[in-house]
């Protein structure tokens, strides 16, 4: 099968595969779809939100976090993602747009992360944060 064939049953399977999953189910998952990310992008990004997690809790970070090459291919300077500090939402707007290399609503985004039950505590932090910075 030549490339270009490839590719239009690809994103008809895509197609599909949109319309089988339940998007109330899976807002995340719909969001990674929709917005076309890679499969590092969603792995380095949900290794930011487990960082988060610990840092807005307070815990050291574990070496599981800290022994990974996931961030470098995004310029992710080690020193900032595991500082002791809690997060704040520029930092987050910051890893979000060095990763997936574009913008989108953040709010839209933490939300569909949360009701899929994904780093539930660290969305209602940003989420906190996002309403104070409306007022």
């Amino acid at each position: 099968m030549d490339v270009v064939k490839e590719v239009k049953l690809l994103k008809y399977q895509m197609s599909l595969m949109k319309h089988m999953i339940n998007a109330e189910e899976h807002p995340f998952f719909m969001f990674a779809i929709d917005h076309e990310f890679e499969e590092n992008q969603v792995k380095a990004f949900l290794k930011i939100l487990g960082v988060f997690s610990c840092r807005i809790k307070g815990e050291d970070i574990s070496v599981f976090y800290q022994n990974d090459q996931l961030f470098s291919q995004f310029s992710l300077s080690l020193e900032n993602v595991y500082a002791p500090t809690p997060p704040t939402l520029e930092e987050l707007k910051m890893y979000v747009t060095n990763i997936f290399y574009q913008e989108f609503e953040l709010e839209y985004l933490l939300c569909s992360l949360k009701k899929q039950f994904i780093q539930t505590e660290v969305c209602d932090f940003f989420l906190q944060r996002l309403k104070t910075d409306l007022k």
